[in-house]
């Protein structure tokens, strides 16, 4: 029987996963990194990309994040996620309806202002969403 790591994946508004892992990985600052059970302990930032958990009975679960921390202490890890979600939801419509929405809204504002560059960077999410639900 493998010995399976712990794992949690949070954002600021909920907890997306609890479980047990045979294999983690993610987008970590340096490059992609993977956990196993008895790990080294490792504090990383996280870049945009998906985080994989491979479970024991070989089922992945894969969430798409939008950079935050990941911790691995040997037999738990932990992904704070600034913004995450569970690629089985993502809902491509609604993806392609924010961008729309989010392009019309630069078009009407000037350039200096600084709603411009919190509806550029929900464009690049979900084009990000798009990108891992294909």
């Amino acid at each position: 029987m493998a010995r399976l790591l712990k794992c949690d994946i949070v954002t600021p508004d909920s907890r997306l996963f609890r479980g047990e892992a045979l294999l983690v990985s993610a987008p970590a600052a340096e490059g992609d990194i993977g956990f196993m059970f008895q790990c080294a302990p490792l504090m990383s930032i996280l870049r945009r990309g998906m985080v994989r958990i491979k479970s024991d009975n070989d089922e992945i679960h894969a969430f798409a994040v939008d950079g935050g921390y990941i911790e691995a202490d040997g037999n738990k890890v932990v992904v704070l996620a600034s913004r995450a979600i569970d690629v089985a939801t993502i809902d491509e419509t609604i993806a392609r309806e924010r961008i729309a929405a989010n392009e019309q809204r630069i078009a009407e504002l000037a350039d200096d202002d600084p709603a411009v560059t919190f509806a550029r960077a929900e464009i690049v999410w979900q084009k990000h969403l798009l990108s891992v639900k294909t």
